[in-house]
């Protein structure tokens, strides 16, 4: 087995650890790679691509072709760029090529922190905020 050791002083291994301070955020390294390896090509926003949209995709229930459904967490995610023939979304062909060797354990984590971020439109990673009558008072629901 070949590995890699970097020695680093406790500062920099902190800033290291929150997405290197002063360099680029993870996601946008993420979304740097998801461009790079033209993932963008085939997880169009709307749906309308070969794979299915990202948007929204953490956190979510998925459907596989083989009926059972999953949670779409970190492990799930990395599973799928990993190995995309394990769990195929239903409604998709296994078209997705498999990137295990050609993306590294910080390309891997910049690219789930990016699909994490993928939000549909009004959605932010901590609460939802209502445009219109209802943003003035964001305690009270109005029925429509």
């Amino acid at each position: 087995m070949v590995g890699r050791v970097v020695v680093m002083e406790p500062a920099a291994y902190q800033a290291w650890l929150s997405g290197g301070a002063g360099e680029m955020p993870l996601a946008a390294r993420g979304q740097r790679l998801f461009e790079e390896l033209a993932c963008h090509t085939c997880h169009l926003p709307d749906g309308s691509g070969k794979g299915p949209s990202l948007v929204g995709l953490f956190g979510s229930q998925v459907k596989l072709a083989d009926g059972s459904v999953v949670t779409a967490d970190e492990s799930y995610i990395r599973e799928s760029i990993l190995n995309s023939q394990a769990k195929i979304t239903a409604g998709y062909q296994p078209l997705m090529p498999t990137f295990q060797g050609l993306v590294n354990e910080e390309g891997l984590l910049a690219l789930i922190e990016y699909i994490k971020s993928l939000q549909p439109a009004g959605a932010s990673g901590t609460q939802v905020v209502a445009a219109g009558p209802a943003a003035e008072n964001p305690g009270e629901r109005k029925s429509q």
